[in-house]
């Protein structure tokens, strides 16, 4: 399988991804993120990631004898282009998206087996079908990414915690020489 692929859907690289989406981040602060990850295992993952150009160090601080280094995602290292995507196999996309799949309901395990609150709580799973022409598809990712990008910026705190949100394009079966009116 692609090697890019295998980094960034590890599920303990995937999480350290996920928080510096958020923004730069020290060793401490991933830790206190990420508590249910041992530090020793935090530190060889942000190792593989560094020397595959996913994440890189942008800082570097003396603190207490220590160097403190603050780790930034590259920028579109973390995902896959449209060039990269249609390299890969069916079989390397399928086995990526049961890599992705198997997050999630790890994910949805844990929260299951908390104290649920599911009135008050921002749960819930759907499947939505919307027809689109090709500019529209364009303009809704954008919109999308616009609308989360403002959010995907906050940090952990008393008032703010965790909420994963998953999401899916797949569009139908487009057969050979399907040319739907316009």
């Amino acid at each position: 399988m692609n090697s890019k692929a295998d980094m960034i859907l590890h599920p303990v690289r995937m999480k350290i991804i996920q928080c510096l989406a958020r923004g730069p981040a020290t060793v401490q602060d991933l830790r206190e993120s990420l508590k249910e990850i041992p530090q020793a295992t935090l530190y060889r993952h942000l190792q593989a990631l560094s020397e595959n150009d996913i994440i890189n160090v942008i800082e570097e601080r003396q603190v207490r004898g220590a160097v403190e280094k603050t780790y930034s995602i590259e920028k579109d290292a973390a995902h896959f282009s449209a060039e990269e995507a249609e390299k890969l196999t069916t079989d390397e996309h399928m086995e990526m998206f049961m890599m992705y799949m198997a997050i999630i309901m790890r994910d949805m395990e844990a929260y299951l087996e908390g104290e649920t609150r599911m009135g008050e709580d921002l749960f819930g799973y759907n499947q939505l079908d919307l027809y689109v022409s090709d500019e529209e598809s364009t303009q809704l990712q954008k919109d999308i990414n616009n609308l989360l990008h403002s959010y995907a910026q906050n940090k952990a705190s008393v008032d703010r915690r965790r909420v994963s949100l998953s999401t899916i394009l797949v569009p139908e079966k487009k057969e050979r020489g399907d040319h739907r009116e316009k």
